[in-house]
This record gives structure tokens, C-alpha cells and sequence, in this order.
């Protein structure tokens, strides 16, 4: 959760005239100067998650940018959609596809409550840009589900995939894979990410 006093995110804090880098509090970094991002710190309204490589869509050698999951779960508890049997046309799998799949969820003719509009509508840190992650994007959190440290491991999470019309992929944080479910399952947990 971002460092802020009064509302307000805090840029720079000073002890006795000195300007701090970093706060940490039992061993772990609540708080960062630096202009980087740095995977399970504080970032941009979340715990920065992932940090793009060569080779994922959107990577840049000159500027950083990656996945912001939000630090808690998107509550309440929600179907994937509301819209159990019709096929969302075209949601994929791949990295990068998390907000588009979002939109397509939410845009669905009939659709009035989803796990993609729990994710729509969260402002955590301020920010509106938030979106329910494609298994894809779950793979690369799960990668550093150690570093980020605010998913349950026990739990499944929707991803914004469908699998067909009447089921869409979870992700398993126990198993470190996905698999169909069906659309109106209410177990599952919900969890926003946004990308900068």
C-alpha cells in the first residue's frame, strides 16, 4: 500500500534534515524513493508484480513498465459474469490481454455484474485503470508470488479468459496453473491488476 499522510502519497520523507531512501518495517519495504519500480514494493496504487522482459508485449529497453496488483482481493465474491451461457467473442490467454478480455466482459449484452467490473470499479491508490488479469498475466504473478506476497496461495482467482460458453479459466495459486470452471461459480477470488 502506497505511503500517504492527510490523503496525500508521499514523495520524500527526511529524518534530522535527511533525505530517506526507503522505509522498511520488519524487514519489508513499505515505502521507496527510488523512480523504479521494484517487484513486491509499494507502486502505483498496488505491490508492483512483474516487470516486462524482452519479448512481452509493450517491453521498452528505456522505460519500465509491468503489472500493479492490487493489495487486497476485490470483494464482493463474484460470478465470472453474470451471463453464464454466451460465448464472450473473442478473450485470450496471452499476456497483455487482461484489460482488453475486461472490456470485452463488461460490454457483453445482459451483463449488469462480473468479476471483471468488481476489477473495473476498484480504485485502489487513486486509480481507475484496473482490469481482471488473463491467465496469461496470473502466470507471471504467480511467478513472483513470493515477492508480491498478497496472493493466497490456497486460492483460485478468475482470469478475465474464457474457456468456452459456459466456463472460463481459473488460476490455481496452490497448483501454479489455470483451468475451466463454470461461469457462475462463486468460490473463486477476484484480484485487480493495472499495467505502467
Amino acid at each position: 500500500m502506497p505511503l500517504t499522510f492527510n490523503g496525500t502519497t508521499v514523495t520524500a520523507v527526511t529524518f534530522n534534515g535527511t533525505a530517506l531512501t526507503a522505509l522498511v518495517c520488519n524487514g519489508t519495504t513499505v515505502w521507496s524513493a527510488s523512480a523504479s519500480p521494484v517487484v513486491g514494493a509499494p507502486y502505483g496504487g498496488g505491490i508492483c508484480a512483474y516487470l516486462l522482459v524482452s519479448g512481452d508485449p509493450g517491453y521498452s529497453s528505456s522505460t519500465l513498465h509491468g503489472l500493479i496488483i492490487a493489495a487486497v482481493d476485490q470483494d464482493p465474491v463474484a460470478y465470472w459474469s453474470n451471463v453464464i451461457n454466451a460465448a464472450v467473442t473473442g478473450t485470450s490467454t496471452s499476456f497483455g490481454t487482461g484489460a482488453a478480455n475486461t472490456t470485452k466482459i463488461i460490454a457483453q449484452a445482459g451483463h449488469t455484474a462480473s468479476a471483471a467490473k468488481n476489477c473495473r470499479d476498484y480504485t485502489g491508490g487513486g486509480f481507475s485503470d484496473w482490469y481482471l488479469p488473463s491467465s496469461g498475466e496470473f502466470y507471471k504473478l504467480y511467478a513472483n508470488r513470493i515477492a508480491i506476497g498478497v496472493l493466497d496461495l490456497l486460492e483460485n482467482y478468475w482470469t478475465s479468459t474464457e474457456s468456452n460458453a459456459s466456463n472460463a479459466l481459473l488460476f490455481s495459486d496452490s497448483e501454479g496453473m489455470d483451468f475451466p470452471d463454470m461461469k457462475n461459480s462463486d468460490y473463486p477470488a477476484v484480484r485487480a491488476v493495472r499495467s505502467f
